[in-house]
């Protein structure tokens, strides 16, 4: 009799990325199960349903040879020092092992002769021109590299541990009877561990295997670092809490799939990311994973958050465009998203969880959640291109401050609070404080901070709020904007390269932000603006050549004094003041008259 399977369900239980990674290496394992029965590419569907996480193959898997399966399979490898080389199984695999002082030395190699070729290097990856001297490289690092690292040594025995007794399954040919069990444990929820724990010692017992349960490592489990976690305490030993071994061998599997973890810039203090899947198909998440874990390098903490969010969602709309000739791949892709898609909707986002190094130890100090925005919509493929332009905006914006600077780091917590939200207000906060630091910025030497455009600023805040179009195709919100523009960013630049017609207005945004509270007084600092800035442009007109400035007109201040009337000043005063800091193209930003 053929005994089928297709769904499979994987319980929350720890509420934070222990129970994500269960549920990768779980689809990790049930991939490579379809494989061993001829099905190289299955269609399977990772579903949140709030209590588990529920997987749909679109192909049964055959249970009847997944209880025969005799292929050995290591999808976690076992990680040999030069400390405990004696004391690992004599017989291991080479693709079943890696040497961690080995990787080690070739990853310095590499970034040495990088770093000697660095100049070669740019030009090469700039001009897109071979060069033999890059061929010249050493290997490139071990692209888990940084999992190798986080390991060793804290986590070191325990997770060699799982490695071994799973070489040891596969040495007896008792895989099958393992996966079958696996399968049975999640083939209904809730999952009955107990059951299948019980299998084990029997299995254990017989073959005289020792490890049962295993050490939870904070690495997997965050929230279950060495102290007191009993839930009626009756005592104050501090011990380890221990977990079934194939749910934490499944989880390291999953580690290696979905997490992204690096040491802190400047420091040695860990962060480690793990996508939280809303509905997702494996396949086109290891694509989108691969894409975006190309892209990271080592960050301070802030940064690293942002750029995680940041380079995600660039990743996600790389990989979900549409090909031009429609294949099974993306038949496939459109078929999962529709036309129109939120990509938060698929991936929720980010569970993280911060590791602080005590020196002979790491300990978990943080765990926080960092939201996919919902504002990034995709109606139709243009959008896709649109959003891509908005976002690597916003990253070169970002890459800009240095965490070791006061102000800089405020910069980036403000910014932090709006790619994780789902709503302006944190937005509005960081481009007031933007205009600010870009007018410190613009008195120094070197190259000029960077600016947000207008043109994608206003697509970010329309997508956002679509109503607020109204406001920014205004005639009189366009014209002063324009005037602040003029007054603060504009007047800096023509300062900085001799032209000193006009002033520059110091903390023009900030203090017009700040008076927004109360309308009258916001009206009044305003018009005193607008009074000072025309006068400004007559008196240049009279002494000095063209072309001149537009001077803002009276309608433009009966425009905007009936926005504030419908939308409130403290809005009107935060758009003007973003849009007004920002630059316009080239063509409109140099636009001056001859006459008012």
């Amino acid at each position: 009799m053929k005994f089928e399977m297709n769904l499979f369900y994987i319980d929350k239980t720890t509420g934070t990325f222990a129970d994500e990674l269960l549920a990768s290496g779980f689809v990790q394992l049930l991939q490579q199960l379809f494989a061993q029965q001829g099905i190289l590419s299955p269609n399977i569907v990772q579903t949140d349903n709030g209590y588990a996480y529920e997987i749909v193959c679109d192909t049964p898997l055959d249970l009847n040879a997944v209880a025969e399966a005799k292929r050995p399979y290591y999808p976690a490898v076992i990680i040999q020092t030069n400390k405990n080389k004696d004391k690992l199984p004599a017989e291991l695999p080479s693709h079943a092992l890696i040497h961690y002082e080995t990787e080690r030395d070739q990853r310095k190699q590499f970034f040495e002769a990088r770093n000697a070729l660095k100049k070669t290097t740019e030009k090469a990856e700039t001009t897109s021109e071979e060069n033999g001297n890059l061929t010249a490289l050493p290997p490139a690092p071990h692209p888990d590299w940084d999992i190798f690292r986080m390991i060793n040594p804290a986590a070191l025995i325990g997770y060699n541990s799982l490695m071994e007794q799973w070489f040891a399954v596969i040495s007896a040919g008792l895989q099958g009877q393992v996966y079958t069990g696996l399968c049975q444990l999640f083939s209904q929820s809730p999952n009955d561990v107990e059951t299948i724990r019980q299998e084990w010692q029997t299995l254990a017992k017989e073959q005289n295997w020792k490890l049962v349960d295993a050490t939870a490592s904070q690495f997997y489990n965050p929230s279950q670092g060495k102290g007191i976690n009993k839930a009626q305490p009756d005592g104050v030993g501090l011990g380890n809490l221990k977990s079934f071994w194939l749910l934490e061998w499944l989880k390291a599997v999953g580690f290696y799939e979905i997490a992204f973890t690096r040491t802190m810039q400047g420091v040695s203090d860990r962060k480690t990311y793990v996508p939280i899947y809303g509905r997702m198909a494996p396949k086109f998440a290891k694509e989108v994973y691969q894409d975006f874990k190309s892209r990271m390098f080592s960050e301070t903490a802030v940064r690293s958050d942002i750029l995680v969010v940041l380079r995600y969602l660039q990743a996600f709309l790389e990989k979900s465009k549409l090909a031009q000739a429609e294949g099974e791949e993306e038949r496939e892709r459109r078929e999962m998203f529709g036309e129109e898609y939120t990509p938060a909707d698929f991936m929720h986002g980010f569970q993280v969880a911060f590791y602080k190094d005590l020196g002979n130890a790491v300990t978990t100090m943080n765990l926080s959640f960092l939201n996919l925005p919902s504002w990034v919509q995709i109606h139709q493929e243009d959008d896709v291109q649109t959003y891509r332009e908005i976002l690597q905006e916003h990253e070169t914006i970002v890459r800009q401050f240095a965490e070791n600077k006061g102000d800089e780091l405020s910069l980036l917590t403000q910014y932090r609070d709006f790619i994780v939200a789902d709503n302006l207000d944190p937005f509005y906060e960081f481009t007031t404080a933007y205009g600010s630091w870009l007018i410190s910025q613009g008195e120094k030497p070197g190259f000029p901070p960077r600016k947000f455009s207008t043109h994608n600023l206003r697509r970010l805040l329309v997508s956002t709020q679509p109503q607020l179009s109204k406001i920014l195709e205004s005639p009189g919100f366009i014209n002063i904007a324009y005037a602040i523009r003029q007054s603060t960013v504009v007047a800096q630049y023509r300062k900085k390269e001799g032209d000193r017609r006009y002033d520059v207005r110091y903390g023009l945004g900030r203090d017009l932000v700040r008076q927004s509270q109360y309308p009258d007084e916001f009206i009044a600092a305003l018009s005193d603006f607008l009074h000072k800035y025309n006068a400004e442009n007559a008196q240049v007109m009279e002494t000095r050549s063209g072309p001149y400035r537009r001077s803002v007109q009276t309608g433009d201040i009966q425009d905007i004094l009936q926005l504030i009337d419908k939308h409130g000043s403290d809005l009107i005063a935060k758009l003007l003041v973003a849009y007004g800091y920002a630059r316009e193209p080239r063509k409109e930003e140099n636009d001056q008259e001859t006459n008012s």
